[in-house]
């Protein structure tokens, strides 16, 4: 008799509600992950994001160093903490190998850009981090190729997920208002609601919006940019046993008081039900394959006490039926690593689709100081946004985007208020906002902060990503972890039809702000010859005008073990089940044909209800 009905590898969001959907049906199921659990209610986790001078998505979680050839579940660590001087720089390949020595996602020569996205390897995952955004896909976003011939389809269609993301959103439990959200072709069933009212715009969300107003962008076929409210796995009142949002506005990296979702607390509902254990600081190191059957038999699995060195336990683990779910990057180097003899290219990849088609949001950031005061930092970090861009014809040129409006000033996009702050009392002008190098103190000083800090808009701009097997995640051959893992090796490039989304957004953010009366503030941070390091830790791209832009990374990572009827261009088919063995299952983003134009992780969700169904076919 096999150890577990099921064993998933990865406790982020889908690995919980997989876990939670089968523990309804009565299965034995152990979620293993790499990473730690919260070690005391995030109290820990708290303290280190306040003490951290400099607040990345990663900051409050461990390991706190980056060290990943000594470390037993190394983090993805954000490229801006590492030297790259700039796109197809000559000094860009000289950077690599002190790059990959600090980054557990290391940098192929092959690569344009180094990856732009983090990950968490800690029990809850992502979610720990994530902004809350819970946007449904657009009925387009599944038809690319059929209604832009640009990229693929999706084997499935909005209306297949309907249901799937009506459950994930009671789940994770969204705040927002149907009637807002019907627009480009998104439909609800009769009588829909989400679970809690929305939370209610910000202040500069309202002024934004009613500014933009009968504003029209000609080369995005005369549509209009129009603010609405976000969906947000975020509570407007209490809700599932947690506290109501009090706006924080530290929603990333962390939300102090957990009004904010993570799949921590639907992993404890799913603990609940006594059939499910969570075994934290397990690192599966090989799935093992019935050459004869080609079912996967069992886990190996290493576990440690220290993220450090030994000592470590070893076991074998069997279950009827395995799921991994351990993100975009985690999951492929497993599969990649678990080659014998009945896999000798991995497992799951008889066809070596394994890694391929690696995609993210490609981030553009503008921003700007309004003629009027918007009082940012009132609010969860965002709010609302321009999603009325996200689709229309123009996709069959270039690339559509989403507009994220921030609510913290120039915090991502400049390091305010530290960055301002300093240039009034020392005399600089980093901000741009200083010109005249005045060195200010006492009511003068605060007299011009407050006008600045009061007038911060914010503009991030989400870029769809074609699909692209050059974009892969391999092992590499030279890195490994503390545990002699091959570390992940990125090959990373960015496509023309994302650079001509780039100069779109661009112009987008010149018409907007002309029309509200705000002055751009956007700096571009680039290497020269004369200076190669003057773009340290600011990726740049270059657009077929030769116009330069910056870039970051949204977190979405998608691609890599693809979805498709067809096994030689795909991984799973369309209910996430591996086309080489029956009872393995690949959950996340990893799944996604193409990045689409909302953020992931309400798809990953509803996705995973649909593999639940089909994986409990298996008993």
């Amino acid at each position: 008799m096999p150890d577990y009905d099921v064993i998933i590898v990865g406790a982020g969001i889908s690995g919980a509600i997989m876990a939670l959907e089968l523990a309804r049906k009565h299965k034995r199921v152990l979620v293993l992950d790499a990473g730690p659990a919260d070690p005391n209610s995030r109290k820990e986790f708290q303290d280190r994001l306040l003490r951290s001078v400099i607040k990345l998505p990663e900051s409050p979680y461990p390991p706190y160093e980056d060290d990943p050839g000594q470390q037993n579940a190394p983090r993805a660590s954000s490229h801006m903490l590492f030297n790259w001087p700039g796109y197809k720089s000559p000094y860009a390949k000289s950077q690599i190998p002190a790059f990959n020595a600090s980054s557990h996602m290391t940098v192929s020569p092959a690569s344009e850009i180094p990856f732009l996205s983090t990950y968490e390897r800690v029990v809850g995952g992502t979610t720990w981090h994530w902004l809350g955004t819970s946007l449904r896909l657009l009925p387009s976003d599944f038809k690319m190729q059929s209604a832009y011939r640009r990229g693929v389809d999706w084997p499935i269609g909005y209306d297949d997920l309907v249901d799937d993301y009506g459950k994930a959103e009671h789940e994770i439990g969204v705040s927002a208002d149907v009637a807002e959200q019907a627009y480009l072709g998104l439909t609800f069933p009769d009588g829909y609601s989400y679970p809690m009212p929305r939370i209610a715009p910000t202040y500069s969300d309202n002024q934004l919006g009613a500014w933009m107003q009968g504003l029209q962008l000609s080369w995005l076929n005369n549509q209009m940019p129009r603010m609405t409210n976000t969906p947000q796995a975020r509570n407007s009142v209490y809700h599932d046993g947690r506290r109501a949002c009090v706006g924080n506005t530290s929603c990333i990296p962390m939300c102090p008081i957990q009004a904010k979702y993570d799949a921590t607390i639907t992993l404890q509902k799913a603990v609940n039900t006594g059939y499910v254990t969570v075994q934290p600081k397990s690192v599966v190191t090989r799935l093992n394959v019935d050459g004869a059957t080609h079912r996967v038999t069992s886990v190996d699995v290493t576990r440690y006490d220290n993220i450090g060195g030994g000592p470590y336990t070893y076991e074998t683990l069997t279950a009827t039926v395995f799921v991994v779910a351990a993100h975009a990057i985690e999951t492929p180097r497993l599969l990649l690593n678990s080659k014998s003899a009945a896999t000798p290219k991995g497992v799951a990849n008889s066809r070596g689709q394994v890694g391929l088609n690696l995609m993210d949001h490609i981030v553009h950031l503008d921003w700007g100081l309004s003629d009027r005061p918007v009082y940012p930092n009132r609010g969860p970090r965002s709010s609302g946004g321009i999603e009325s861009l996200r689709d229309g014809p123009f996709r069959k040129d270039f690339a559509a985007f989403r507009v994220d409006v921030g609510n913290e000033g120039w915090g991502w996009a400049d390091g305010d208020p530290n960055t301002i702050t300093n240039d009034f009392i020392e005399g600089t002008n980093a901000s741009g906002a200083n010109p005249s190098k005045a060195r200010l103190y006492g009511d003068a000083l605060v007299q011009r902060l407050n006008y600045y800090l009061t007038r911060m808009v914010r503009f991030c701009y989400l870029v769809e990503q074609l699909p692209d097997p050059v974009n892969r995640v391999a092992l590499s051959c030279t890195e490994t972890d503390g545990m002699g893992i091959p570390r992940p090796e990125i090959i990373y490039c960015v496509d023309q039809y994302t650079l001509d989304g780039f100069a779109s957004a661009s112009k987008a953010t010149n018409a907007i702000f002309e029309k509200c009366g705000i002055t751009k503030f956007t700096v571009l941070r680039q290497a020269t010859e004369d200076n190669p390091h003057k773009g340290d830790g600011y990726p740049t791209v270059v657009d077929a005008s030769g116009a330069p832009w910056n870039v970051y990374g949204a977190g979405h990572i998608a691609g890599t073990y693809c979805m498709g009827t067809d096994p030689t261009k795909s991984v799973v088919n369309d209910r996430l089940q591996s086309h080489d063995h029956s009872n393995l299952f690949l959950l996340g983003s990893g799944v996604f044909p193409t990045i689409a134009t909302g953020n992931p992780t309400l798809t990953i969700a509803a996705l995973t209800y649909r593999a639940s169904r089909e994986l409990l076919k298996q008993f």
